[in-house]
């Protein structure tokens, strides 16, 4: 992504995006060292309307002394995936205004005044609500009952409940979606990456079934789901 300019103002389609943040969310975070520049991991808290927002202070035993490149009135960038139509990468610019130590160390940083992002897939995915069973593709057993998210000719993407399913232990997986008007339809697919937050595992799954049928099957949903 190219270094983020100085241009003020943000869209009703930027707000949404930064509004599309969950608490739990993974963050990429860049920070500037008297040396150089350090990219850690950390994740978001929260948001005060407009304000400001709240990050968890990242694991220094993991990324290690943090403290001559986070302190007040040093700028950051802050990168995130957001999993939509397209899927894409929204990167700002911003400003740490106060760390807080207890009872959990977390920064706070200055609401952005523009964002930048950028397409991840070649095609855009339906937003759908669908109920789904998840079954190990070798042994047919079902793993997890799911919601499917969003779906398009070539993946989709599925969220499940931490409180109620465990992370899946297999990649390759046949999804089984009921239709109202129709007899249940199932796809094939293969377990690309893995998100979570504070609620939910969500599963990027890449098909295997041959395009035609899954065009075909997509249609189908779309029109009787």
């Amino acid at each position: 992504m190219a270094i983020l300019k100085d241009v003020k103002g943000l869209s009703a389609e930027d707000l949404r995006k930064l509004r599309s943040l969950r608490p739990g969310m993974p963050l990429d975070i860049q920070v500037s060292t008297p040396t150089n520049a350090k990219r850690v991991r950390t994740e978001f808290i929260g948001m005060d309307g407009n304000r400001t927002m709240m990050i968890r202070y990242p694991d220094e035993t993991k990324w290690g002394n943090l403290s001559d490149a986070i302190y007040i009135d040093n700028s950051m960038i802050i990168r995130f995936i957001l999993e939509e139509e397209a899927g894409e990468v929204v990167a700002f610019k911003t400003k740490v205004t106060f760390i807080l130590l207890k009872p959990i160390h977390m920064i706070f940083v200055a609401f952005p005044t523009f964002i930048q992002s950028q397409g991840l897939r070649s095609e855009k995915r339906a937003q759908i609500r669908v109920p789904v069973s998840i079954m190990d593709a070798k042994t047919g057993n079902t793993m997890a009952m799911g919601t499917l998210m969003d779906i398009s000719n070539s993946g989709c993407r599925i969220a499940t409940l931490r409180n109620q399913t465990k992370k899946l232990d297999s990649n390759d997986i046949v999804i089984r979606l009921n239709g109202q008007n129709t007899d249940p339809f199932e796809l094939k697919g293969t377990v690309m990456n893995v998100k979570q937050d504070e609620l939910y595992f969500s599963y990027g799954i890449k098909f295997s079934t041959a395009e035609e049928e899954v065009e075909m099957l997509v249609s189908r949903l779309m029109v009787d789901l």
